[in-house]
């Protein structure tokens, strides 16, 4: 059965816009993400920029299928990027920053998907809204993602543990509580309700990961062993001094 330029172009039309509402993810500008927060507020500027625009295409409606398809992949990027910032939001901070790596790969991912996306919608709309997309494309190419000083010092540190080796259970013990008080210093985890917290993410996603992923249950696992059995060593701030409780 043969369509029209036109009919094809009004059922892409309709599939975009089913997925823009399929696929909504809210989220919220009031900094509560637990780590990454560079990395969070640089993905919140670029989902609000190509959000408007995208608006704008639809009301353009390009008379074109490749234009129309990637609207489409548009709208699923955009929910993809608001699930980076959800999993920031609700995932544990220890986890987070020991696998940082995979959130900055997930958003170089995203910068390239969203710059691909754009540049096949942008020569098949009118020529205000395609220097709109120009612009954007530009911020795209210029868009850095990377980890605040704190984040990085908590990961290798963390990291550092899981590497070596101990020649006694005293040794381990020892390094154990040096890399826990560190890391919970540096990602802010320093009174009894922030490490609830941090208890709490860590068994939400042991629940999630239910067997699904046996490395990343393994290392949730350790990390509330570590929390439990050096709950009271966290470091905290007292008076404007660093201290540990004993």
């Amino acid at each position: 059965m043969a369509y029209t330029v036109s009919e094809l172009n009004s059922s892409t039309f309709m599939m975009s816009s089913k997925c823009a509402a399929v696929f909504e993810i809210p989220i919220t500008s009031n900094g509560r993400d637990k780590v990454h927060h560079s990395v969070c507020l640089e993905l919140h500027r670029l989902i609000d920029r190509i959000s408007h625009v995208t608006l704008d295409i639809e009301s353009a409606r390009p008379n074109c299928k490749l234009a129309m398809e990637a609207l489409c992949s548009l709208h699923f990027t955009l929910a993809k990027a608001k699930s980076v910032i959800k999993d920031c939001s609700k995932c544990s901070k220890l986890f987070l920053a020991i696998t940082s790596p995979k959130i900055l790969s997930r958003c170089q991912k995203l910068r390239n998907a969203f710059e691909l996306y754009l540049s096949e919608i942008q020569d098949a709309v009118p020529i205000p809204l395609a220097d709109k997309i120009s612009a954007i494309l530009h911020d795209l190419r210029g868009a850095k993602f990377s980890l605040e000083f704190a984040e990085e010092e908590a990961r290798k540190v963390l990291l550092s543990l899981f590497e070596k080796n101990f020649p006694d259970k005293a040794s381990m013990e020892k390094e154990e509580l040096e890399a826990i008080q560190i890391a919970t210093c540096r990602l802010e985890i320093k009174s009894a309700f922030s490490l609830l917290v941090e208890k709490a993410s860590i068994k939400n996603q042991l629940d999630e990961v239910n067997g699904r992923n046996q490395k990343e249950k393994e290392l949730l696992e350790y990390l509330k062993y570590l929390l439990i059995k050096y709950r009271k060593s966290i470091c905290v701030f007292q008076d404007g001094d660093l201290s540990l409780t004993s």
